[in-house]
């Protein structure tokens, strides 16, 4: 590893300064993948006394996992799983990967979600890792998952499980403003589409116009389905909801469409499994545009770790409380592998993937702090 940086913010700037836009969706950027920074990350880790190991998901998109073994025989292996990707950085209107200081903030690509909650675990890391207190006495395996992919999929998290690893609890980095998020909704992604024949616009009748075909079914949406979906509530996590964010149809004015496309986003809950939810789409489609093809394009379960997990509670004294998440994370995918997990942080989630995205210098000192009591209480 180079020479350290001198302060917490000085690392911070180090890791937004190097590129790592997910390749997915709109990066925005000429350097797309988290090879750059993977790299990064390992060289941080070894540093700081890791045995480093990197795997592959494809070129360019790699997951660095870096072990710290205890002083004795470990009891409990805990595994901290930041992700290394960002979202894309079209239309920000701060320096992407520099690090701006502006009245207390910190603004950069990542400086939110989630380099920002990373750096403040590596800065705990190396006051531990430097003789800190309870780490001679250390009897837990400590673990950095740094993957790639979560914001197109969880993919690094989902080959992490694949593999089979395993541990006692699992800390997603995400900005939860140090509340430890332990339920979050699960994710099932459909896109439905409505056939129809083309024909020249200027003579309609002789077409099948996919969009006339489609729009029956987008009212159907939101007003027989959505309503539906937010009367199923669960006790921890609350509604269920439905979002048509897609209606895609034609490719130009004077032609009748063959195809409409809708894209929906299902946020789910133990108690409105996949299954039923593809169900009553299914079911919604068959009397409202009976022709029309569902397609999953991406799933993932809900979790809901209890309360009285230990780590949990241990990292819940070390932090500011408890909440539950609409959003998905890699919390989720650890957690469907049978490791219990929970998402925490410094930073707010509001001010992740936005155009001047910021962590406070505050926050970002509270949470290198919150994970140096868990490191060392936990």
């Amino acid at each position: 590893m180079s020479r350290p940086p001198a302060s917490l913010p000085a690392l911070l700037a180090e890791m937004v300064a190097v590129p790592s836009v997910n390749p997915g969706g709109d990066p925005g950027g000429s350097e797309p993948g988290e090879a750059r920074f993977g790299a990064w990350m390992a060289d941080h880790l070894r540093g700081l006394g890791a045995a480093v190991e990197i795997r592959d998901l494809a070129p360019g998109r790699p997951n660095v996992i870096g072990v710290f073994e205890p002083a004795r025989r470990a009891r409990a292996t805990v595994v901290f799983a930041p992700h290394l990707d960002t979202v894309g950085v079209a239309g920000m209107t701060v320096p992407p990967f520099r690090l701006t200081p502006r009245a207390g903030r910190l603004h950069g690509r990542g400086a939110c979600d989630t380099k920002g909650p990373t750096a403040a675990l590596l800065w705990a890391l190396r006051r531990w890792t430097r003789g800190g207190p309870g780490r001679a006495g250390s009897d837990v395996r400590w673990i950095v998952a740094a993957t790639a992919g979560e914001e197109e999929g969880s993919a690094g998290a989902a080959s992490l499980v694949r593999s089979g690893f395993q541990a006692d609890f699992g800390v997603a980095l995400e900005p939860t403003s140090l509340r430890v998020v332990h339920a979050a909704k699960g994710i099932l992604r459909l896109w439905l589409e409505t056939p129809g024949r083309a024909c020249h616009g200027a003579q309609p009748w002789r077409g099948d116009n996919a969009v006339y075909r489609a729009l029956p079914l987008a009212t159907a949406l939101r007003d027989e389905l959505a309503p539906a979906f937010l009367a199923r509530r669960h006790p921890v996590l609350g509604p269920a909801s439905l979002n048509l964010g897609v209606f895609q149809g034609g490719r130009d004015l004077n032609i009748v469409p063959d195809r409409c496309r809708l894209g929906l986003d299902l946020r789910l809950h133990p108690g409105l499994p996949a299954a039923e939810a593809l169900g009553l789409v299914r079911e919604l489609c068959r009397r409202h545009a009976p022709r029309t093809r569902v397609r999953i394009h991406r799933e993932g379960p809900a979790f809901v770790t209890p309360r009285t997990d230990p780590w949990a509670r241990a990292l819940r004294r070390a932090g500011a409380g408890w909440a539950r998440a609409d959003w998905f994370c890699d919390a989720n995918v650890l957690a469907a592998a049978g490791i219990p997990s929970v998402a925490f942080g410094p930073g707010t989630i509001a001010r992740a993937h936005t155009k001047d995205e910021y962590i406070t210098r505050s926050d970002l000192a509270a949470g290198a702090a919150a994970f140096g009591r868990f490191l060392t209480g936990g």
